[in-house]
């Protein structure tokens, strides 16, 4: 019989082989810590494991933005904190204005604290998110949003600027609904009294006395009668209607209109008109300069009594708007830590399944490989003993 020792030998030569390219693969899995060290080791679980490393990659885009929302939106509550106080500061002195017992120096003295009141909300309406943005700069800004001291303009485009996924998250916040679009007087209708006014009257602020019966239009208060009886005439000045006529007048008495209350206060003369019409829009700068005008000016007591009134309606509108931008910068550092907590569990899932597909069982590994190195011994044995034997050991 022909023994092909030629053909054995090869073949234990390629099962050894065989053997060391296994237990070099399994040191180089141990090594790496990985299952799947490339797509052909399980290509199923390489495309899922790659998906995953996909998707934590967006996650810590969104993570990045998230702290940089977080950090601008912590700025810009700070920096309305410090608003809120400075308002609160200047509706004071509008309040101690109304002393009788201050004289033009004592108004002055006042009218400074408004001015640096003033000058630090223009600092606070420009600050910086310390990446080279501005926190009130609206769609986005690398300059001032508030150009100019005297009547600062807001440059950037209205809005505000997002990032992170689906842009979900402001980057920025909206100056001009914080500092300009304030509503003017009490809100919702501003009084004045006509500039050819000859009496001692003033008109205050107002209230609405029934919300239900609004009509958007401008009224005129016309004084009547006589000194001795003096008489108001309401007309709707929108719509050139007469609504009340030749009505006895008391001075301080409240007057309603279509839903306002309104004062007429001092003594007004014959032909004095007083005028209420919708609220506009106004500035926390136009109304602070307002009041600084008047505490600095000489004006006559009707007309300082009626500008406090007016001054102090539009602080208060003032510290309004910014407590209801504080509030939403709060509402919306919420909502981005909500979004932050969800980016976090979501990492964790993800990363345990990315983990299951291509980690390596270290221990199953090891055991793996101390086979492999027993089994590789033994057939290395065996192989030595068989490369010794000659033809004649085998026909002996």
């Amino acid at each position: 019989m022909r023994v092909a020792t030629l053909q054995s030998s090869n073949q234990a030569l390629e099962a050894l082989t065989a053997r060391g390219a296994q237990q070099a693969r399994l040191q180089s899995r141990i090594t790496s810590g990985l299952r799947v060290e490339r797509p052909s080791d399980d290509p199923a679980a390489a495309a899922q494991a790659e998906l995953a490393r996909s998707r934590l990659s967006r996650l810590a885009q969104d993570a990045r933005a998230t702290d940089l929302t977080t950090s601008v939106l912590s700025t810009a509550d700070g920096a309305l904190s410090r608003g809120t106080d400075l308002l609160q500061s200047a509706r004071e002195a509008i309040v101690a204005a109304g002393n009788a017992g201050y004289n033009a120096q004592d108004r002055k003295a006042l009218a400074l604290t408004l001015r640096n009141a003033r000058d630090q909300l223009l600092e606070l309406a420009n600050t910086s998110d310390g990446a080279g943005g501005r926190v009130f700069g609206g769609q986005g800004t690398s300059t001032d949003p508030f150009s100019g001291t005297q009547v600062p303009a807001y440059t950037p485009a209205a809005g505000d600027q997002r990032i992170g996924e689906s842009a979900r998250y402001p980057s920025t916040v909206d100056g001009r609904e914080v500092f300009l679009n304030l509503p003017q007087g009490n809100g919702v209708f501003t009084t004045a009294s006509a500039a050819a006014n000859t009496g001692s009257g003033w008109i205050g602020a107002g209230s609405v006395s029934d919300a239900s019966a609004l009509t958007g239009h401008a009224y005129a208060v016309t004084i009547g009668g006589t000194a001795a009886a003096p008489t108001y005439t309401v007309t709707d000045t929108t719509a050139g209607t007469t609504l009340a006529s030749n009505v006895a007048f008391t001075s301080g008495s409240a007057i309603d209109i279509a839903g306002q209350r309104v004062t007429i206060s001092g003594t007004p003369a014959t032909g004095d008109s007083f005028d209420i019409a919708p609220a506009g829009t106004q500035s926390v700068f136009a109304s602070l300069d307002s009041a600084i005008a008047l505490l600095e000016g000489s004006p006559t007591t009707a007309a300082y009594n009626e500008g406090l009134e007016r001054a102090h309606a539009g602080l208060d509108r003032a510290l309004d708007g910014m407590s209801l931008a504080r509030t939403r910068v709060g509402e919306a550092m919420n909502a981005v830590q909500g979004a932050a907590d969800g980016n976090a569990q979501d990492k964790l899932a993800v990363t345990t399944r990315r983990s299951s597909l291509q980690d390596l069982d270290l221990a199953s590994a090891i055991s793996d490989l101390q086979n492999a190195q027993v089994g590789s011994q033994a057939a290395l044995k065996a192989y030595a003993t068989l490369s010794k034997q000659t033809l004649f050991d085998l026909l002996s």
